[in-house]
C-alpha cells in the first residue's frame, strides 16, 4: 500500500488549480495510439488541474493499480518482432526537470487487429504482462517475444494528482534483439498540406481497423468541430481550406480513433508575360541572361514580402519532363528561340501556370565612326569648313557625348556633333544607345588638324628613244600636323604615288592634295619635248635619222642641230623626215650635237626655245 502523504498534495493543489479540461485517452474507448520510435514521447498529464476524468471506467481488471487517478490509455502495434523495453516518468516540466510525481501503470496483450482490445474479456488478469503502484516517478515494462502485427494496451495514472507531464519512451532501441513498434499507426490523416488550388485532396483513414467513420471540419466562428453530413467512408475528398478531422469507430473493440489536419489551398501565382529578351550581337548564336526577365515576371508581387523562384525551359518537352535550363544566367541560344517560364511561390509551393516569351539577336548599331577625323584648316590657320561627327539615326536612338552635345539646350543631346571653329586637338566620344533593343555602342575619335600643301615641284626624267617621260611631283607641306598628300597630273585619276611615267610630250601640270580632301596645290604648267638621245644613220633601217617628237597642236616651228663648237649643221621641220647625219653631203663623225627647238606657248602665245643634246653613233 502506497504512503497517501502524496494523494494530500495532489488535494491541495486541486485546490488552487484552474480546473482545465483534459480529454485525451481518458476512456479506453477513446484510446490513442502510441509509437515509440528512437524518440521520448512527452504528453501533458490528466490531474486535479485539467481532468474532467478523475478515475477510470469500471470493468478491466487493474491488477496491481488499486486506484487510477486521471487515466490516459494508450495502445501500441509490433513493426518488427523482439524486445522492447519501456520507461515512464512523470515530472513537473516536459523536459523531465523539476518536482518528481508519483506515475503508476498497467500493460495487457498480446491482442490482434480483430479483437476487441477495450471490453472487460480483453482487460484481464491473464492478459496482464506488467503492472507497477510503486511510490515512483519512473516506472518500467517490458514485452519479450513480441511479434508482428501484435497490439499492446497501456494505461499510465497520476497518482500525485498534480500538473505535471508523463514520458513513454522505449529504451533499448539499440540493442540488436530489439522490437519496433509500427508509427504509421500514430498519425492517420498523414501531415498537414499546403495544396494548390488546381490539385485535389483526397484524405484517406490510413492504418487503422475501423467499421465506421465520421468527418469533421472547423468551424471557425463557432470555434467547434462540426460534422460533415452522409460522410461515413474512409476517405474524404477536399475542396476548401480548414481543420479536418476524423474519428474512426471500431464496432468490434468499441474503440475509437481521431486525428486532426490542416488542409490549405492556395492560389496559384500569376506569371506576366515578359517582354522578348534581346541581346546584341553580330552572329548567329548569343549568350542571354535569362534572369532579366525576373522583374516582369514577378511583376504582381513587386510590393509583397513573398518569395518566389523562377524555372525557365528550353522547349515544350522540357517544360513537360520538369527539365528547366540548369544555367539560366548564361543560356547559349539562337536566334528567336522561345523560352517557357513558371514563377514558384516559396511559402505555398505552387507554381503559375507557363508563360512564353522569345530570345532575339539584334544587329548592333548601324553606324561606324572613324577612330580619326580630319579637321581642314587653311594656310592662314582657319577651319576651312565646318565638321560633323556621327548621324541621324532616327529617334528610336539616345547618344551620349564628351564634351556634352547640347547646343539647343533642351536637355536632349544631339545626334550629330558639330565642329564649328579651330579645336584644341582632343577626343570626341559618343554612347549611342538603340532605345527599343537596348543595344549600346561606343565610340572614340581623335580630332586632328590638317591643311594643304603650299605649292608643289616637279622633277622630270627621260629615257632614250622611248619618247617617254618619268614626272615626280614634290608636295610642299601645310601648316596641319603630320599629313600625306596624293597628287594627279593634269586631269587623270588621284594617286598616291608622287611618280607618273611614260609620260607623253607635251604641256603637263601636276597637283597635290591632303589625303583627307583639306585643299589642294597645282605645279607651274611645264612642257615635255620628246627626242631620241642618240641615233645610228647607218641605213639599216634602225633609228638613221634623227627629229625631235611634236605634240598634236605642233607647236614646234623650228628644230635647228649644231655641233659642239655651235656651228649650225642643219634646220628642220618637226614634220620633215629628220637629219640623217650629214653636212654638206658629207657624214659627220661620231660625237655628241646640239639642238634648239622653238615653240609657242599654248597660254600666252610668245615664242620660247628649249636646248638640249644627243650623240652621233657610227
Amino acid at each position: 500500500m502506497k504512503n497517501f502523504h502524496f494523494l494530500y498534495i495532489a488535494i491541495t493543489c486541486f485546490l488552487t488549480g484552474t480546473g482545465i479540461s483534459f480529454s485525451q485517452g481518458d476512456r479506453c474507448g477513446s484510446i490513442q495510439p502510441f509509437c515509440a520510435g528512437t524518440t521520448e514521447f512527452v504528453f501533458q498529464n490528466s490531474s486535479r488541474v485539467n481532468g474532467n476524468v478523475a478515475r477510470a471506467e469500471s470493468g478491466p481488471n487493474y491488477g496491481c493499480l488499486e486506484t487510477q487517478p486521471y487515466p490516459a490509455w494508450f495502445y501500441l502495434q509490433i513493426e518488427e518482432p523482439g524486445n522492447l523495453d519501456f520507461q515512464i516518468r512523470q515530472t513537473v516540466n516536459p523536459d523531465g526537470s523539476g518536482a518528481l510525481l508519483d506515475v503508476d501503470f498497467i500493460a495487457w496483450g498480446p491482442f490482434q487487429e480483430e479483437d476487441a482490445f477495450c471490453e472487460n474479456t480483453s482487460l484481464t488478469a491473464q492478459n496482464t504482462i506488467g503492472c507497477s503502484f510503486l511510490p515512483s516517478a519512473v516506472e518500467t515494462f517490458s514485452i519479450n517475444n513480441a511479434l508482428r502485427g501484435e497490439i499492446y494496451v497501456v494505461l499510465i495514472t497520476n497518482f500525485s494528482e498534480a500538473a505535471g507531464y508523463i514520458s513513454l519512451q522505449q529504451t533499448n532501441t539499440s540493442s540488436p534483439s530489439a522490437g519496433e513498434t509500427d508509427c504509421s499507426i500514430v498519425n492517420i490523416l498523414g501531415d498537414n498540406q499546403k495544396v494548390c488550388k488546381n490539385d485535389v485532396v483526397e484524405l484517406v483513414a490510413e492504418n487503422v481497423i475501423a467499421t465506421r467513420y465520421e468527418w469533421y471540419v472547423f468551424d471557425d466562428v463557432l470555434n467547434v468541430f462540426k460534422l460533415i453530413p452522409n460522410e461515413s467512408g474512409d476517405n474524404y475528398t477536399v475542396t476548401e481550406t480548414g481543420l479536418y478531422k476524423v474519428i474512426t469507430i471500431n464496432g468490434n473493440t468499441g474503440t475509437e480513433l481521431e486525428d486532426e489536419v490542416l488542409i490549405e489551398f492556395f492560389d496559384l501565382p500569376v506569371a506576366t508575360t515578359p517582354k522578348d529578351l534581346q541581346i546584341c550581337n553580330s552572329g548567329n548564336v548569343a549568350f542571354f541572361n535569362l534572369n532579366l526577365a525576373r522583374e516582369e515576371l514577378l511583376q504582381n508581387y513587386l510590393n509583397t514580402t513573398e518569395q518566389f523562384s523562377l524555372n525557365f525551359y528550353a522547349s515544350q518537352a522540357n517544360f513537360e519532363n520538369d527539365s528547366p535550363i540548369s544555367d539560366p544566367a548564361a543560356f547559349e541560344s539562337e536566334d528567336d528561340q522561345e523560352i517557357i517560364a513558371t514563377i514558384t511561390n516559396l511559402g505555398s509551393g505552387c507554381s503559375s501556370l507557363p508563360v512564353k516569351f522569345r530570345l532575339q539577336i539584334e544587329t548592333p548599331i548601324p553606324i561606324e565612326i572613324a577612330e580619326i577625323t580630319a579637321v581642314c584648316i587653311d594656310l592662314n590657320g582657319n577651319l576651312a569648313g565646318s565638321i560633323s561627327i556621327g548621324e541621324d539615326l532616327g529617334s528610336n536612338y539616345s547618344y551620349e557625348w564628351t564634351p556634352f552635345n547640347d547646343p539647343d539646350g533642351d536637355g536632349i543631346e544631339n545626334p550629330v556633333y558639330n565642329i564649328v571653329q579651330v579645336p584644341i586637338e582632343q577626343n570626341i566620344l559618343v554612347k549611342i544607345t538603340d532605345l527599343v533593343t537596348g543595344c549600346t555602342k561606343e565610340f572614340s575619335t581623335e580630332l586632328k588638324l590638317f591643311s594643304p600643301p603650299q605649292e608643289v615641284l616637279v622633277q622630270i626624267e627621260g629615257n632614250d628613244f622611248e619618247n617617254d617621260f618619268r614626272v615626280t611631283g614634290n608636295a610642299i607641306g601645310g601648316i596641319g600636323g603630320e599629313t600625306s598628300y596624293e597628287y594627279q597630273l593634269d586631269n587623270g585619276p588621284w594617286q598616291t604615288d608622287p611618280a607618273f611615267n611614260n609620260v607623253a610630250p607635251g604641256n603637263h601640270t601636276i597637283s597635290a592634295r591632303e589625303v583627307n580632301g583639306c585643299g589642294n596645290a597645282t605645279s607651274q604648267q611645264f612642257r615635255l619635248i620628246g627626242y631620241p638621245r642618240f641615233f645610228t644613220p647607218n641605213s639599216d633601217g634602225y633609228n638613221d635619222t634623227w627629229n625631235v617628237v611634236n605634240d598634236a597642236s605642233n607647236s614646234i616651228s623650228k628644230v635647228f642641230i649644231f655641233d659642239r663648237f655651235g656651228k649650225l649643221l642643219k634646220q628642220l621641220n618637226p614634220s620633215s623626215g629628220g637629219w640623217d647625219g650629214n653636212f654638206n653631203g658629207k657624214a659627220m663623225i661620231a660625237d655628241d650635237y646640239w639642238f634648239l627647238v622653238e615653240f609657242k606657248d599654248p597660254d600666252s602665245g610668245a615664242i620660247r626655245e628649249y636646248s638640249g643634246n644627243f650623240s652621233l653613233i657610227r
